[in-house]
């Protein structure tokens, strides 16, 4: 391998050092300013574009033809905000002639292209370079994590020129307590390369070149040196908080409340279009609002001021008890989507019936009724007054039973008078429900 016969401008003696620990070096090199980072959909991945050269493209004077006739194996940093989500494989998919470079996920390329990169940017610091100087930072950069790949086996040949695209997401990172993420996305994207042959096989072990000990690295180590593309671009991230579980009643309405959360350090950022279901069958879920456009993000922290919208779920007559899903889905303007689940119990409301306390020196009776939750319960019945109180959540209720017309005339008379009490109670939301009391008024 004997790519690399230009190095950056700077300092004689740094490119010296640098021109020697690259005598190994080999294609796939970064294209000047080909590294383009985007959010595509306004909200969600970070997608990230470069190209990969055949020839060195040091001066950003184009890519170059490959230099001689090998069997080449690449190795590629990908430097992260932490949390940040890459893919397994992906794929530098040739714009002319060429074969595909598969890339895959390799534990050992990462910590070994920081440890040369790490020399590489000492040395250069020794010998006075500026800093920027291509190829002699150190990779990761701080506040980023770096990710590596390694290739499959490429075999180059002397006199081609080739270019490879790539194209690849990267999952935004959940801070703690999932808020939004606010951005930057950021990346640094260092290379490495290895001859691959019959004493230096594709499976072995990654070792990039230590610049510090070896000026003239033997043919089985990688050569790695430090950040070659580097960039950022604005994101926006919206996340919709889970909402207590909410329970409402057969017939009625219930009312979820779903937080939203937004940061952004993208210019300008997105709005969204708001839609709500429901797994409950025939029942409307009808939202607060459709719309939601963030208010302008806190310049220092990205974060919006906090939002909410409230969905109404209306339940049928007929629903079926049981726990059912209401999601709240939101589309930024470019496509992105995200959404949030919130668990709905329904119940039909019940009267649980508590003791009968009687006062026989006025010949009532006091009935204790626990209620399920805000409504009005009802005591009523053939020879009785009509009783009535409200609850504003479910409580036990104390509900007077009183004699009238004939039955208070019985009881005058005998001591003593049967008498049945519906009690209704008709929930703030939801249907009725009733139950049927039988007790004995008893007077001395």
């Amino acid at each position: 391998m004997s790519r690399l016969r230009r190095s950056p401008k700077p300092l004689i003696a740094l490119v010296a050092v640098i021109a020697a620990t690259l005598v190994f070096s080999a294609c796939a090199y970064f294209k000047s300013g080909s590294l383009v980072l985007t959010q595509p959909s306004g909200i969600g991945s970070a997608h990230i574009h470069f190209m990969l050269c055949s020839g060195p493209d040091v001066e950003g004077d184009g890519c170059h033809p490959a230099t001689s006739t090998e069997d080449l194996q690449y190795l590629l940093g990908v430097a992260v905000p932490p949390g940040s989500v890459l893919p397994q494989t992906f794929t530098a998919v040739p714009t002319g002639g060429g074969s595909p470079i598969v890339f895959t996920r390799n534990d050992e390329v990462a910590p070994q292209i920081a440890s040369s990169s790490s020399a590489i940017e000492k040395l250069a610091k020794e010998e006075g370079a500026p800093p920027g100087v291509p190829g002699t930072q150190a990779w990761p950069p701080a506040g980023l994590e770096g990710v590596g790949y390694l290739s499959n086996p490429q075999h180059e040949n002397e006199g081609e020129l080739n270019e490879w695209n790539v194209d690849f997401d990267a999952a935004l990172p959940t801070p703690a307590a999932g808020a939004p993420y606010p951005g930057p996305f950021a990346t640094a994207l260092a290379y490495g390369a290895r001859q691959v042959n019959a004493e230096n096989p594709a499976s072995r072990p990654v070792r990039c070149a230590n610049i510090e000990k070896e000026t003239m690295p033997d043919t089985s180590l990688a050569i790695c040196p430090g950040v070659g593309l580097q960039g950022q671009v604005g994101t926006s991230d919206l996340k919709i908080a889970a909402p207590a579980k909410t329970s409402g009643f057969v017939g009625g309405t219930s009312k979820i409340k779903f937080p939203l959360q937004f940061a952004s350090s993208a210019s300008p950022y997105p709005g969204f279009s708001l839609t709500a279901s429901s797994t409950l069958k025939k029942a409307s879920s009808k939202l607060s609002s459709t719309i939601y456009t963030p208010g302008v993000p806190d310049p220092s922290t990205h974060l919006a001021p906090a939002a909410s919208r409230t969905v109404t779920v209306t339940v049928p007559k007929n629903a079926k008890p049981g726990t059912y899903q209401v999601t709240l889905n939101a589309t930024a303007g470019a496509g992105g989507t995200t959404s949030q689940v919130a668990k709905l119990k329904v119940t039909k409301p019940k009267l649980k019936l508590g003791g009968v306390k009687l006062n026989k020196a006025n010949g009532t009776a006091t009935l204790t009724v626990k209620v399920p939750g805000a409504g009005t319960l009802t005591a009523s019945g053939k020879g009785i007054v009509k009783a009535k109180k409200k609850a504003k959540k479910a409580k036990k209720l104390k509900l007077t039973i009183k004699g009238k017309g004939k039955t208070k005339a019985q009881l005058e008379a005998s001591g003593k008078a049967k008498v049945k009490a519906t009690l209704s109670f008709k929930p703030k939301s939801g249907i009725s429900v009733r139950k049927v009391k039988s007790l004995t008024l008893r007077q001395i």
